[in-house]
């Protein structure tokens, strides 16, 4: 069965810090598991690659094979995408297509911000400097 993931992030503008957020979805668009963690300060795009990562670490670890990625950068998706075919400077890149090319069926896919609306709340209810990954089993 092919399971479907929207990651998003949040920052806190005063504070500065960001977060990453994410929904595991079955086939016909069940609620499968949730999740958010504190990342910290760091740049907007460490923080995308590094929610990405996060990511396909937690599907694999939760055995999803079959996983279609949602994102909605489109500059992210094409910077890991066209990498693919290039050697990448970027540490997190590299990493991230490591895992890209070793599950065959696991892809990624731009999609608007509205799209991933529940994965962006997720990410804005974490705490600050909380940095335990909180997984959710349901809404």
């Amino acid at each position: 069965m092919c399971f479907f993931l929207n990651t998003g992030g949040a920052v806190n503008f005063v504070s500065g810090f960001f977060a990453a957020g994410g929904v595991i979805r079955d086939g016909k668009g069940n609620w499968v598991l949730g999740y958010n963690c504190f990342l910290g300060k760091c740049l907007v795009a460490v923080v995308e690659l590094k929610g990405i990562l996060d990511n396909l670490l937690i599907l694999q670890k939760q055995g999803y094979n079959e996983v279609t990625i949602h994102f909605d950068n489109l500059e992210i998706v094409i910077g890991i995408s066209k990498s693919i075919l290039e050697e990448s400077s970027s540490n997190l890149i590299r990493r991230i297509q490591q895992i890209l090319v070793e599950e065959e069926k696991r892809s990624l896919r731009y999609v608007l911000r509205e799209a991933n609306k529940i994965a962006n709340a997720l990410a804005k209810m974490t705490f600050p400097n909380d940095e335990v990954l909180h997984m959710f089993d349901d809404l």
